[in-house]
């Protein structure tokens, strides 16, 4: 499928007059709703308005891509505007995004692999200078659904784990002090990490979740943890006790569709990547949209 199928005359705004990425989110939703594809506006609407943090990415200050996965709509569905000047989203502590062109991308939960694919296609037609200048230089929306590069893009085929996933992930073992893999999650800004034994294998994950609830047990008992001997204190503690072992885990060739779909329902932010038992690497709902995009 080429790009230039998915961008329909009826949902294509030239000009955008908006200058905020909610203003802009609201008139391109606007348009979907007129389409047989959304068959609950109100949902529809509500998801937006939620207004996650992964759900709009900045492409430079080429485009903002706005992406929700709701079953409000029935298919996957894209609106596409052009404003006279730049949308702005605030993101708080004096930073913003901003961009001329605002792209929305909704897909139900079932089309992940679909939506993902949709995702690159347009990440990497947005990084080209040719596509952006010739999307900015469209006077109508006619003039825009014409435009002949729209049609080299086509979508790619279904990635895998391997081909998102960082190699190399840090890891830590069983027998490390709790104090030292926290600072060591502190630090690197990492959201968990695996635990594995000396030969490698993945035993157990130790995540903010487990770091909370065990370093909350023990502050409550009055800095000993509930699952610790008497007379051990926290800075004798060791990731075994905080731990868990039950980890979901995934294989390099899975379908990176079906994966991410797995860690939206399992509300999971980070998976460990195994082969034979052993740790190859680590993938995020991050990782997934900051690689598709290229940023």
């Amino acid at each position: 499928m080429k790009l230039s199928e998915l961008i329909a005359l009826e949902r294509v705004i030239v000009p955008l007059e908006s200058v905020t990425a909610a203003g802009a989110a609201e008139a391109l939703v606007a348009r979907l709703e007129a389409t047989d594809v959304v068959q609950d506006p109100g949902k529809l609407r509500s998801r937006v308005a939620e207004e996650r943090g992964e759900d709009i990415v900045a492409m430079g200050d080429r485009a903002l891509l706005m992406h929700y996965r709701t079953d409000a709509v029935i298919d996957l569905v894209v609106a596409l505007g052009t404003a006279p000047l730049p949308v702005k989203r605030d993101m708080g502590g004096g930073e913003s995004m901003a961009a001329r062109i605002v792209l929305v991308i909704v897909a139900p939960p079932r089309l992940a692999a679909r939506y993902l694919q949709v995702l690159s296609a347009f990440a990497r037609a947005l990084s080209n200078p040719e596509v952006v200048e010739a999307l900015l230089s469209a006077n109508s929306a006619e003039e825009l659904v014409r435009i002949p590069l729209l049609s080299e893009y086509s979508l790619p085929e279904q990635l895998t784990v391997r081909d998102i996933m960082t190699e190399g992930a840090r890891t830590t073992t069983p027998d490390t002090p709790l104090r030292e893999a926290a600072n060591e999650i502190a630090r690197a800004g990492i959201n968990a990490l695996p635990v594995v034994e000396e030969d490698g294998l993945l035993v157990g994950m130790l995540s903010e979740r487990e770091l909370m609830r065990h370093l909350l047990g023990s502050y409550l008992q009055g800095g000993h943890s509930p699952r610790a001997a008497p007379g051990i204190t926290n800075a004798r503690r060791s990731v075994r006790e905080a731990m868990t072992r039950q980890v979901l885990c995934v294989a390099p060739e899975q379908p990176l569709a079906e994966v991410a779909s797995i860690m939206t329902n399992k509300d999971v932010e980070g998976v460990p990547v195994v082969r034979d038992g052993r740790v190859v690497g680590f993938l995020t709902r991050g990782d997934i949209i900051r690689k598709l995009i290229g940023t």
